[in-house]
């Protein structure tokens, strides 16, 4: 149960942050792989923090080169190799959703970051460069307004419902009987008061079990099959409904989530702003600083999460309605790689990576939503969970 809480807060608190070789000679009239990138990365105002472009997209993984140290910064790009650097750019291969074994670009062509019928193995000229990158960076500044109009909003209370599937990675030698797990989620939260929530899982070859727990100060009340009641003690778990706190922790994640306005839609005969949320993060310590600002240092028992986790990538698209400026609406996908080899209680860790996706559809947004501790809840024996060496 502990290990489903911390996957859980972690991408819970991740997706609350709304808050990336061709031989011919170089021609002028064609945009060279180092003008893309430097004015893709000049555009999103994004700090290099002292490198040059080719340390950036080495320490990035943006560009591979040829293989000797060679990134060819000064050849012409095509239009594949500049879907690639996009595709990579936004963390979206490393999210590989589909799980695919071709090329990367399919991801860029995906989410309409350049022409789906753009000849591919073209070279791309300057002004052809350019109109992609116009179009990108006008969204960019369209989503800025509308980020910070959502800052003078406040979400104090309302409920979710949810659609999720959980897949899981394995190592070579692990056999289990399932590699996905589909799940249901209702939940009502009052920052005020505390979350409940009802989780339905459904897993292959073993099943279905719904979930039902309360999430009150420091404390997860959890509803067993036979309905006893037990609670387990998080310290800092009423941080997470802090939104002063995690507000303070904004700019943790400023150069790790990049944005694009995708246009108006409507949703249930409502109009909506579209936007993507695309998350890349390589430094995992950023992860132990805000858990440990929120006072959850003890949730893994003493490891941190950067002794697990190499990097975490994630897509989330915002609806966000337009009177408003609160959201209805949140698709995501978001993928934790793991540390191979990592140890859990000297136990080596199964798993290559973990991928959460699904939809979620918000409701009731600050209306009179009250979250109480049933009375059969209240008498909860103790759950303690063994210290993990």
């Amino acid at each position: 149960m502990k290990k489903f809480i911390t996957i859980f807060l972690v991408v819970m608190l991740v997706a609350a942050i709304p808050v990336f070789g061709l031989a011919a000679q170089t021609s002028s009239s064609y945009m060279t792989r180092q003008e893309f990138v430097s004015d893709l990365v000049k555009g999103y105002g994004i700090d290099l923090s002292g490198q040059n472009i080719s340390q950036y997209v080495k320490n990035n993984h943006i560009l591979e080169g040829d293989g000797k140290g060679n990134l060819m910064l000064s050849d012409p790009i095509t239009y594949g190799q500049m879907a690639t650097i996009l595709s990579r750019f936004y963390g979206l291969s490393m999210i590989d959703a589909h799980q695919i074994e071709g090329p990367e670009y399919v991801y860029a062509l995906e989410d309409g970051l350049i022409p789906q019928d753009a000849p591919l193995n073209e070279k791309v000229t300057d002004d052809e460069g350019q109109q992609i990158l116009s179009k990108i960076f006008d969204n960019y500044s369209k989503v800025k307004d509308l980020i910070d109009g959502t800052k003078n909003t406040t979400v104090k209370s309302g409920s979710l419902n949810g659609n999720m599937k959980v897949n899981v990675g394995l190592n070579n030698d692990v056999a289990l009987p399932f590699d996905t797990v589909s799940t249901q989620v209702y939940a009502d939260y009052n920052l005020d008061q505390g979350i409940h929530e009802v989780i339905s899982m459904s897993i292959p070859n073993a099943g279905s079990m719904t979930v039902e727990e309360y999430m009150m100060g420091d404390k997860v009340y959890v509803k067993s099959p036979d309905g006893q009641w037990s609670y387990m003690s998080v310290p800092g778990m009423s941080n997470i409904m802090n939104l002063e706190k995690l507000q303070q922790q904004n700019n943790l994640f400023s150069k790790d989530v990049l944005y694009r306005y995708a246009g108006t839609t409507y949703l249930d005969g409502k109009a909506v702003d579209v936007v993507y949320a695309y998350t890349k993060i390589t430094d995992m310590s950023k992860i132990d600083d805000l858990v440990n600002a929120l006072g959850l240092g003890s949730i893994l028992n003493g490891m941190k999460y950067s002794d697990l986790v190499d990097g975490a990538y994630g897509k989330s698209v915002y609806y966000i309605d337009t009177n408003t400026n609160q959201v209805s609406k949140l698709d995501m996908i978001f993928k934790v790689a793991y540390k191979q080899g990592a140890k859990v209680g000297g136990v080596e860790m199964p798993l290559k990576w973990e991928m959460v996706s699904g939809s979620m559809v918000y409701s009731n947004v600050n209306g009179n939503v009250n979250v109480v501790l049933p009375d059969d809840a209240k008498n909860a024996k103790e759950l303690t969970v063994p210290a993990q060496n």
